[in-house]
């Protein structure tokens, strides 16, 4: 029997849910899961597909249709207000509701990923290990030089999850470096994670504006182009950004971190050449 602990997207787990049972009860169907719980089948098949929301009533009359424990209907609960959140403090939200349950397989295998990217300074601190020669005895120091500066408690919590998650490591005389590995997170949680980073660094950006430091390069576009062109623009980004990577990496004697955000979003809804 597969663990609702084990998901974070409610729809992934109905469906292996339902796969799972048909495997023993050949004549279990989509019509009887949903009679169970009082939901009309139509509903229920695009509410797998995404087409349509799920409401919290139907999802608690679900839960119980399956027999789920109290612990199993919280989850599911929350699980459904994570995945059908309309914005992304909600989101964050429930998501971190979900990684308070002692259960939950999101508490070993992203917990630690999300916290990466909630803290914006954990990143600069790992790059800054490029050049600077951090010990035990300096985290102060280091944190001093971030823009906006940390303090050497925030140096420390980032060093100890860093190392947690095995990007940074001491060597043989006491120095904190880079690892070269790359971190990961789940599909499920990778868009939430990386919206909780870029959202801290476009503050960053606001800040370095309003402090009038020197060493940035700023500029805005708002342009109008097909369906088509906007997926050229998007290629076009991504080779932009591998170059700036490699550059990056190349870099013989890195002495600064600096953090380059690249934002693309629609102004309008897209215009079908009808009248409104």
């Amino acid at each position: 029997m597969i663990s609702i602990f084990n998901y974070t997207d409610f729809r992934k787990y109905l469906t292996d849910y339902y796969e799972d049972r048909k495997k023993d009860e050949p004549r279990f169907s989509y019509r009887f899961l949903t009679g169970q719980g009082g939901i009309n089948p139509g509903n229920f098949v695009k509410m797998l597909k995404g087409e349509r929301n799920f409401s919290l009533a139907a999802s608690i009359k679900l839960a119980h249709a399956l027999k789920m424990n109290k612990r199993e209907r919280d989850y599911f609960q929350a699980m459904v207000q994570f995945c059908q959140a309309k914005n992304h403090q909600d989101k964050k939200r429930y998501f971190e509701e979900l990684m308070t349950f002692k259960e939950s397989a999101v508490r070993v295998l992203d917990a630690n990923h999300y916290m990466f990217y909630d803290k914006w300074y954990y990143t600069a601190v790992r790059e800054a290990l490029a050049f600077f020669p951090l010990t035990d005895e300096n985290f102060g120091s280091l944190g001093k030089c971030i823009i906006p500066s940390i303090s050497e408690k925030q140096v420390a919590q980032a060093i100890a999850l860093l190392i947690s998650l095995e990007l940074v490591e001491k060597d043989e005389n006491g120095l904190f470096k880079r690892t070269n590995a790359l971190i990961s997170t789940g599909n499920n949680i990778r868009s939430l994670t990386l919206n909780n980073f870029v959202i801290h660094t476009m503050k960053l950006a606001a800040q370095a504006i309003n402090a009038g430091i020197k060493e940035t390069n700023l500029s805005t576009v708002t342009f109008s182009v097909s369906g088509e062109d906007f997926t050229k623009v998007q290629e076009e980004i991504r080779r932009c950004r591998s170059r700036i990577m490699e550059i990056a990496q190349g870099s013989a004697a890195p002495d600064r971190v600096y953090q380059f955000n690249m934002q693309l979003f629609p102004l309008t809804e897209r215009y079908d050449g009808g009248q409104s």
